[in-house]
């Protein structure tokens, strides 16, 4: 009998130890903290991970892990102006290109920093991975530099454009982009149109403008040996998609497509021990007001902070609202303010009575999680869909930041605090969303070592990736149905009589040629004076006419 260790041995399933590359270059801690929880629970694993990100964990204990930071991106953001974003005027196809030059300001300063420019001129680096955000393609380029396979992952749903790229089926009407804000509602007329019309636009901007665009970027620091990056794009291994079917509507999704949700979530950790102090004895409840990470208060019109202020110092309740300043001007009694709070163990207080925030899709997971009814406040982008989708599930209202008064602000937030219904309502949420095989950390992981023990994922990918659009839309087909039943109707409707009177009359034409050759040919002597010759044809036609049978 073998002896225990080696029986052990040879049961035992190998260790995968992955080399991967992470690349998350946006600016926005609500992004950065989605994917925070990958590379740590990568690292925990045991894989070797090496990331490039603006928010590095900088946690000693993850002895795996390297970390590059470019924190420096977030100068970036002073540029925007929120009350811009806010306006109902704003042309969002106009939008659509500010952002994304914006972006590409933010891509060519990351790569032209020192920190990136070591580790791509690093010619010793090699990785079996690169897991790249996919908010910008110029990243992509990556892939060709370390000949690796990619998986593209976003903390927050995708424009249409993106989901066409893996292949994904899409509709303009029953999945409009998040970006038109159409909620969930039947589109009337012209948002159709404009549906259609943004669906067009978006495609045919991303691949002749932003793509190209990039690639140039992407040329100048990595060289212009890269393969084209808008390839590199189509041939990705796998989209982990950071959402939920009740925040975002349910839609068909081609195996490459994996929806991972709540990625972000973690177990409750001891509060500080002030902040503790001020929850436990708040015995009336408490308010947590939180615009999150990009919409800060402090940066809002006087107008609009004043409502805020004047609203929450009316309300029975004690406030936390993060600040992201030291001094509030005229501070309410009741508000207790912070530029950070750890926002989930907060959530999970038992005095918390609601939550003010501005739409983000990881703070309406949270707390669904922790089952904290919500009065949201959207400012821009996806925030005003998540809003009204908050009001439709029915845990939680909404006002318009900038409409609102302060009246229907205290009113909200007291319905929201004093009705149990939107607190039931989110707990059955939470014990829907939650009510799941896998979480989406471990989805993640699992997928991640899939593509490395496959090398790819090319055995998922969809054959409409190699569509061109007119053997996708079945142009050829359209055609060629049209030519036929054209042609079919066309001759059901024409009248036969009308053509057998033309037949007859070619006939009769013909008879009469005939009659006139064969009397040429009995005259004496085969001569015919010309009067007598044209004399006997009209006879001879008079006739035909007469007697067309």
């Amino acid at each position: 009998m073998l002896p225990a260790p080696v029986i052990l041995l040879l049961h035992s399933t190998p260790v995968l130890c992955i080399n991967i590359l992470g690349v998350f270059m946006v600016p926005s801690f609500s992004h950065q903290r989605v994917f925070q929880s990958v590379w740590s629970e990568l690292s925990l694993r045991g894989h070797k991970v090496t990331v490039v990100t603006p928010d590095p964990l900088n946690d000693p204990s993850l002895t795996n892990l390297t970390e590059i930071s470019l924190h420096f991106s977030y100068v970036f953001l002073k540029q925007i102006k929120i009350h811009e974003l806010m306006s109902k005027d704003s042309n969002i196809f106009l939008n659509l290109d500010a952002i994304f030059r914006f972006m590409d300001l933010i891509a060519e300063a990351q790569l032209n920093s020192s920190q990136f420019k070591e580790l791509i001129d690093d010619q010793t680096k090699q990785f079996d991975l690169i897991l790249i955000e996919s908010f910008h393609p110029v990243m992509y380029a990556l892939a060709g530099r370390f000949k690796a396979p990619i998986i593209a992952i976003s903390a927050r749903g995708v424009m249409a454009v993106i989901y066409t790229i893996f292949g994904n089926p899409t509709h303009p009407v029953l999945f409009p982009d998040a970006l038109l804000n159409f909620h969930n509602e039947r589109l009337s007329m012209w948002n159709k149109i404009k549906s259609v019309l943004w669906s067009l636009w978006s495609r045919y901007y991303h691949h002749a403008i932003l793509v190209p665009r990039g690639h140039k970027t992407a040329m100048k620091y990595l060289g212009g040996d890269i393969p084209y990056i808008g390839d590199i794009e189509a041939n990705q291994s796998l989209f982990f998609l950071n959402t939920n079917p009740l925040v975002y509507p349910p839609r068909p999704n081609v195996p490459v497509v994996v929806e991972t949700g709540q990625m972000h979530i973690k177990l409750v950790k001891p509060l500080p021990e002030d902040l503790q102090q001020i929850l436990d004895g708040a015995a009336e409840g408490v308010i947590y007001f939180s615009l999150g990470s990009n919409v800060k208060s402090v940066n809002l019109e006087n107008k609009v902070r004043n409502t805020i202020r004047q609203a929450l110092s009316e309300l029975p309740y004690k406030v936390l609202w993060k600040w992201e300043s030291d001094y509030l001007p005229e501070r309410p009694k009741n508000v207790v303010t912070r530029k950070w709070f750890p926002q989930q163990d907060v959530l999970a207080h038992r005095n918390i009575r609601a939550f003010v925030t501005q739409g983000g899709l990881q703070s309406i997971e949270e707390a669904i999680f922790r089952g904290v009814p919500l009065i949201g406040m959207p400012f821009m982008r996806d925030q005003p869909m998540n809003v009204q989708k908050i009001i439709d599930m029915g845990i939680g209202l909404g006002v318009d930041p900038v409409t609102m008064s302060k009246e229907e602000l205290k009113k909200c937030i007291i319905e929201v605090a004093e009705n149990n219904k939107y607190r039931e309502r989110i707990q059955e949420i939470r014990d829907i969303l939650y009510d799941k095989p896998m979480t989406g950390l471990e989805k993640v992981v699992w997928w991640t070592e899939y593509v490395v023990r496959h090398k790819g994922a090319k055995h998922l990918r969809s054959p409409t990736v190699d569509f061109s659009w007119y053997d996708y839309l079945l142009v050829e087909v359209v055609l060629t149905a049209v030519v036929m039943i054209g042609t079919i109707v066309y001759f059901s409707y024409k009248d036969p009589e009308e053509d057998g009177d033309k037949i007859r009359e070619k006939v009769n034409k013909m008879d009469v040629d005939v009659k006139v050759e064969n009397l040429r040919r009995n005259r004496s002597g085969g001569l015919i004076t010309e009067a007598m010759n044209k004399e006997e044809i009209e006879v001879i036609k008079q006739v035909a006419k007469a007697n067309p049978n």
